[in-house]
């Protein structure tokens, strides 16, 4: 059935392309192997591809690409993101040379309460109560960080980026099966009303895949942002909004100053070395970065020889339970840090660069035992303390992230990340645009004596996983662009796939198919159902490791660098699709 989904969308983005194709492959020892082009996007729906491409086609830069790609995700995969949500962009100016990062994560409004589950007369909450509504709805930022970013990068007339949404809105395009999947699950119909009118039957079922779907009041919200500009989504006076976010259990704190005064953020990005490279990625607040590169660097040194006096990991082999082992405890110790120390650094202070200092790093790396798993794992000591405060719990997030890469050319490269937070958000609808419920993202309300660099506050913004990644040869020039969906576990997808790229040479469409293992839930591993992964599970149970095996709904899409072209790969498991030229 996925198989023929995809076919009925191949059909509907040809018509709409231009005759757009994908990258061509066929089939050497069972593999496909795609050939390089020029410029290339890697996203989650076919036809969000084909509208970056188009763009790149008349001339675009990766900007101009990945704005009407996302407003094509917040159509056909509006369950992941959207004009509604929040956003994390990495870009690469070939010409100068110079590598920018920007913030436009969904951020909690100037009046908040001390966590998600107590209520404005400080009255609890039951969580399950505000994990969707108008309560769990920050402010979103993706609009105004694509504006920032195109004002520096983009070269087509804004409304132009508009015109593949509008088109798919108002003509209709296909169910997807990743889609109808999610409304397919029990409760759909009662627990997204908003949806009800145009995803659904009207027997109260999810249109069937590959059916089409309309929705002018997504092309409507559309023509009005490319007239009059990304403050213009809402309605006068953000009305519309805030009419819509007064629904669910409790109604939103959020006030038109606030979806007003909404500033994306300019960020150094944190850079760490793997192998021959540089692997840069987001800084706080994601905490996607610090995890990642730092377990990089734990498992180079447990993979040199002559960095260690310990037994080396021979190889980076995924389908080795001692290599395995070291990825887990090195994932560990990673996420006691990130618990630890992550946090908005307008709120916190966070000592990124001392995380990913070389020292620090080996002097982690050094705690993890070849022959079973550290009993309890602690954060690094900066302060040499005689012991660390405790953690309060983190929310887990599911797969409703999407990812976009994008290269032209000139070689100017972006990757973005973009999310809703939880499948369909806060299930409230704007306008035409899924809402996001980023609030469940804050820690619980820290009991006394907590650390809680996550706890909520006015203005500030939680941390994520989300992590969007590109990397540079020694020469400075890039190598390998992507990322991922797939909440909590977001930094396993990344560690592993850009492991399988740059330590083992994988293509891209082998790296994201490899099955996943993850150490995002604390005091769990997870390893993938059905996969090749799955069949570590005794070894690790023998090293200590409390095993789960379960799906794991990624959603990476990476970019290789082949010569003087590109190469990459969406996920298989979703409805991406990788095209170029």
């Amino acid at each position: 059935m996925l198989q023929k989904n995809r076919l009925v969308l191949g059909l509907v983005l040809i018509t709409l392309a231009g005759c757009v194709a994908p990258i061509k492959s066929e089939k050497t020892e069972n593999r496909p192997i795609a050939y390089p082009t020029k410029t290339a996007v890697t996203t989650a729906h076919p036809l969000a591809s084909a509208a970056a491409l188009r763009m790149l086609d008349v001339g675009g830069t990766p900007i101009d690409a990945a704005i009407a790609a996302q407003m094509v995700l917040g159509l056909v995969e509006s369950q992941s993101s959207g004009i509604g949500g929040g956003t994390l962009l990495m870009h690469f100016d070939a010409k100068n040379k110079k590598l920018e990062s920007f913030d436009g994560l969904a951020a909690a409004p100037k009046k908040v309460t001390s966590a998600l589950t107590v209520d404005v007369d400080g009255s609890r909450i039951d969580s399950e109560l505000v994990q969707r509504g108008g309560r769990s709805v920050g402010v979103p930022g993706t609009l105004a960080v694509l504006k920032q970013v195109h004002e520096r990068h983009g070269k087509l007339p804004w409304a132009d980026l508009f015109a593949p949404a509008i088109e798919l809105a108002e003509s209709g395009y296909p169910m997807a099966a990743y889609m109808h999947a999610i409304l397919s699950l029990k409760n759909a119909k009662s627990d997204h009303p908003d949806l009800l009118p145009y995803l659904f039957t009207p027997e109260g079922s999810p249109k069937p895949i590959g059916s089409l779907v309309k929705h002018p009041a997504y092309a409507d919200t559309m023509r009005r942002i490319a007239a009059s500009g990304h403050q213009h989504a809402w309605g006068k006076d953000q009305v519309d909004f805030l009419s819509a976010a007064q629904r669910g259990n409790r109604s939103t704190l959020i006030t038109a100053s606030d979806l007003t005064n909404y500033q994306p953020l300019a960020r150094e990005p944190l850079c760490a070395p793997f192998l021959a490279y540089s692997v840069c990625m987001m800084a706080p607040p994601s905490f996607g970065g610090v995890v990642v590169l730092q377990v990089l660097q734990m498992l180079e040194f447990h993979t040199n020889s002559k960095a260690t006096s310990k037994p080396a990991v021979k190889s980076y082999n995924f389908d080795d339970p001692e290599f395995v082992h070291t990825y887990i405890e090195s994932g560990r110790l990673a996420q006691a840090d990130r618990l630890y120390y992550v946090g908005d650094p307008a709120f916190t202070q966070v000592p990124s660069n001392a995380l990913l200092a070389s020292e620090y790093v080996r002097g982690r790396a050094n705690t993890i035992q070849p022959a079973k798993a550290i009993p309890e794992v602690a954060p690094g000591n900066f302060a040499k303390k005689a012991a660390m405060l405790d953690v309060a719990p983190e929310a887990q997030s599911a797969d409703a992230t999407s990812q976009v890469a994008i290269v032209d050319k000139f070689g100017n490269a972006l990757s973005m990340t973009t999310t809703n937070n939880l499948n369909f958000g806060a299930r409230i609808v704007a306008n035409g645009a899924v809402l996001n419920n980023a609030m469940t993202n804050f820690t619980a309300a820290p009991r006394a004596g907590q650390a809680a660099p996550n706890k909520m506050e006015p203005g500030k913004r939680p941390v994520t996983s989300m992590a969007p990644t590109i990397v540079f040869d020694r020469a400075g020039q890039p190598v390998a662009i992507g990322g991922s969906a797939g909440g909590g576990q977001i930094v396993d997808y990344i560690a592993q796939t850009l492991i399988e790229l740059l330590a083992n040479e994988r293509t891209p469409t082998e790296a994201v198919a490899r099955g996943h293992v993850s150490t995002a839930i604390r005091g769990k591993v997870q390893l993938e159902k059905d996969t090749a992964a799955a069949a570590l599970a005794q070894a690790l149970i023998a090293k200590g490791h409390t095993v789960e095996i379960v799906p794991m709904t990624s959603g990476l899409g990476f970019l290789r660098r082949k010569g003087d072209g590109w190469i990459g790969a969406a996920d298989p498991r979703r409805d991406g699709a990788v095209m170029g030229r």
